[in-house]
């Protein structure tokens, strides 16, 4: 597939590599070289102000994907096939599904001065995905779908029938993922943490809370982070392969509250679950603030499951 551009810059080929890699497997090629695109016998795209050829299909641009600078964008959500679009535009396509795809991806809006959450993130209320309901959708996903569909009537050789590289069937997979940042809720725990814990129940006036407390460290109750087995013959009928984030942090703070990986406890979780899945690194949130901290909790886990780290569960 060519792309054709009387500009090309980095923000268009990133989202046209992507794209292309959506739908076809290969990144779209994209030229500013009309004569070359006139004479291609492929299908073509036409992002540029005027329409060229008859056999093309035509997405008159927004102008963010040329812009150097980060900018408030006046955006205007409406719904086509009962779905938010925005960046209206004309041509064959009813929006510039290049420029809304990258706002969204690129998290675009999160660049711009913005109110930041408890935790000092960016507020997830501020979103334009929040505030016009589409938070919990695969939007680009779906935009996807319909533009596939489009460019397959407009040239029905094209093979978008693109399936990952030994993948046969349906593209589908499933990653179960868990994150243990803290992996008991009362057991294990230091004595003044407990005592400490139960003082406040009492005080809140959380009588189920400190009844099970109680229950669990007499021995007489289940731990309810302690679903370790249960969560294991989930995964054994399908056979699935999960990945486990854990945090092992130096040491307690208010943020990181996991049990500290010094403990024989904790040491024997980890080993326990590296030997039947993939692990990787929840950073602690001390190291937000000391990056030297992720390399040292890395080398924690790498030492106690003795398998390489290449993976880690991002906070923010």
């Amino acid at each position: 597939m060519i792309v054709f551009a009387n500009t090309i810059t980095h923000r268009l080929k990133y989202i046209t590599d992507f794209i292309g890699k959506e739908i076809t497997g290969q990144p779209f090629h994209v030229t500013n070289d009309i004569d070359k695109y006139k004479k291609s016998d492929g299908p073509k795209i036409n992002y540029s102000p005027s329409k060229i050829a008859a056999d093309e299909c035509w997405i008159k641009p927004h102008s963010l994907l040329f812009e150097r600078d980060i900018k408030q964008q006046a955006i205007e959500c409406f719904e086509v096939n009962n779905q938010k679009i925005f960046f209206k535009t004309e041509g064959d396509f009813p929006f510039d599904i290049f420029a809304a795809s990258f706002y969204l991806l690129s998290r675009y809006e999160e660049y711009m001065p913005h109110e930041k959450d408890m935790y000092g993130r960016y507020a997830h209320e501020n979103s334009l995905a929040f505030k016009e309901s589409f938070l919990n959708l695969p939007l680009i996903n779906i935009w996807l779908h319909d533009f596939k569909e489009r460019l397959k009537q407009k040239f029905p050789p094209l093979d978008t029938h693109y399936l990952p590289a030994g993948q046969a069937g349906s593209p589908f997979t499933f990653l179960p993922t868990y994150d243990i940042d803290e992996a008991y809720s009362y057991k294990h725990k230091d004595w003044w943490r407990s005592a400490g814990g139960a003082i406040k129940d009492l005080l809140k006036g959380k009588w189920d809370k400190f009844l099970l407390r109680q229950k669990v460290l007499n021995n007489t109750g289940q731990d309810p982070f302690d679903s370790y087995s249960w969560i294991d013959d989930l995964h054994r009928p399908y056979k699935l392969k999960a990945r486990y984030f854990f945090l092992v942090p130096e040491k307690t703070g208010k943020y990181d509250k996991n049990i500290l990986p010094k403990e024989t406890t904790l040491q024997t979780l980890i080993r326990q679950h590296a030997e039947k899945y993939d692990m990787g690194i929840h950073p602690s949130w001390q190291s937000g603030d000391d990056v030297s901290l992720i390399k040292k909790e890395i080398n924690t886990i790498e030492q106690i499951t003795h398998k390489k780290i290449i993976s880690s569960r991002l906070a923010n």
